[in-house]
This record gives C-alpha cells, structure tokens and sequence, in this order.
C-alpha cells in the first residue's frame, strides 16, 4: 500500500483547522486564523510524522494528548482552567464525533478501510480519499457560516449585557430576583408624585401577586377591584397613563413595592422610590431580562 505523505499532511491540516473553527464556534470565543492555522498545523505535521519509523516511539497516548492539549491552547489561548477545560473538552468531542463520521463515510462508500497507528487509510488515488475531500469542501463553509452568525449573536448579546443589572422587589416578607434592562428612553413616571415606574413581566411577578389581580392585569379589567383584593394590596395599586411606540397609549396597573433594590458593584443598593408596572406580555423574545428599569434606578444605586 502507497502512502502519500503530503496527501496526508494537508488532509490533516484542512480536519485539523475545521476541528479548531468548530470549537471556536461552540464556545463562541474569538481568535484568528494565523492561530488556528498555527494550531492545525503543528497537528499535521505530528500526523505526518507517523509515517516515518524513527518517529514512531512518541506517538503514544500521553504524546497525542499533549500534542492535542497544546494545540487547543495555541488556538483558543488559555484564559482560566474551567475555561480551558471545557475547550479542550468540546474539541475531543467534535474529534470522535467526526472521525467515527468520517469511518463510517469511508467503510459504507469505500468498501475497504484500515485503521493503524490512529490513522485511517482507505484504497483511493494518491489524492486521498474523495469522501475526506468532499467532507472538507462541504464542511468548511457551513462552519464558516455558523461562525458568522455565532460570533455576530455574541456581539449582540455583549452589547445587551452592558445594560443588563439584577434587580430584587420585596412585597412584605416576599423578595422577587429578577434580570432587567436598563432602558435610558423610558421616561415613565406617576404623574402627580413623579415616582419613575420599571416594568416588570407579569408571568415573572404572578406567584408573588393575588390570583384575581393577576388575572385583572391579563384582562386589563378592573371592575370589582375592592370587593376583590386584599385591603392591604388596594393600598399598594396605582394606575398610570402611557403612551408606547406604535400604540395609543392607555392605562397601566403599577404597584407600590416595599423596597426596590439594584446588584450595583457586588451590592445590593436600595433604587429610591419606584412604582413596579406589570406587563402581560414579554419583554424579551429570548428571556434575557424579565424587566425594564427607569434609569433613574441605576442613577440611585450609585
């Protein structure tokens, strides 16, 4: 059987680099080609090595798993142990994933493979095997694409991050943790005390709410109020006029908290007085905050 080491050197090289751009990909972190490359190409050249027997004495397990090791952190760098763990962990599952992917490719078109040394050979041309090449020129820009979109989502989502804040609502002895976005365009406010009013999902707040004001605010019915409600929540209610993107406007059931409080600085500051407006919709298509904060909220916290 006729080897071609150059063959085998650039199929490594193109499985390698696919291998390393899909872990990039899953773990949405960013690095450059010239790294990947770097990477993909010190494990070519380990592969090709095989092929000479004075070079076969290292390629044992402890050898491989360092060679492999390294080239995760010449890829991905390393910026903390979990961190690093886990990419090196998503990169060996992406690597039995396709190689038994590719053993079964070869096995069912082919009709003929052997596996020695961890390498895998099949009776084809001095190109190679045209089911690796194929796999390589399908593979290469669906990874692409997906690295696109991946990196571009996480651009997004950091974008949005910058204005995310935890905030805790208490009602009594009640303390609700939410995920808010602080949202610099709602200018909502009491308009006779002035008090800011944030939103808040209803679905996120109804367990800590009576069940017949939870289903006022979905029916956005408030007849029989008072015969309804608890004195003690009557006292707490408040309706507020506003007037949103696209609507004409109404009025809104806002709630009077005991306390609002904002995770500023690894600390919970209270946010100054603010009335809880309940929305029955949802405020984030994906989950990623459950309110919308007044930004005079953050302006009190801090």
């Amino acid at each position: 059987m006729v080897v071609y080491a150059d063959m085998v050197f650039l199929l490594n090289l193109c499985i390698d680099s696919l291998i390393l751009m899909l872990t990039a990909a899953i773990r949405r972190q960013r690095t450059s080609l010239w790294r990947i490359f770097t990477a993909a190409l010190l494990g070519a050249v380990y592969a090709m090595a095989q092929l000479w027997d004075p070079l076969a004495v290292p390629h044992t397990m402890l050898i491989k798993l360092l060679v492999s090791l390294f080239m995760v952190w010449i890829a991905l760098g390393y910026h903390s142990p979990l961190q690093y763990l886990r990419n090196v962990t998503v990169f060996y599952l992406i690597s039995f994933v396709m190689g038994g992917g590719m053993f079964a490719l070869h096995y069912i078109l082919s009709g003929e493979a052997h596996v020695a040394g961890g390498v895998l050979f099949t009776a084809s041309s001095g190109w190679g095997s045209p089911v690796s090449w194929v796999f390589v020129l399908v593979a290469f820009p669906l990874v692409w694409l997906y690295a696109r979109f991946s990196f571009g989502s996480l651009q997004r989502r950091q974008i949005v991050n910058q204005y995310l804040a935890q905030v805790a609502i208490t009602f009594g002895d009640q303390r609700l943790e939410c995920t808010g976005l602080i949202d610099t365009g709602n200018q909502l406010r009491d308009p006779i005390t002035r008090t800011p009013v944030m939103m808040v999902e209803l679905e996120e707040i109804a367990s800590y709410l009576p069940e017949s004001l939870a289903v006022m605010v979905k029916e956005k019915n408030w007849g029989g109020m008072e015969n309804q409600l608890p004195a003690e929540w009557m006292t707490r209610i408040r309706f507020v006029p506003f007037r949103g993107a696209g609507s004409d406007g109404g009025v809104m059931l806002v709630l009077k908290p005991d306390r609002v409080e904002v995770l500023h600085e690894q600390e919970w500051r209270e946010s100054g007085k603010v009335l809880i407006g309940l929305d029955a919709g949802r405020l984030s298509s994906d989950g990623t905050y459950q309110a919308i904060l007044h930004p005079s909220c953050m302006t009190q916290a801090s």
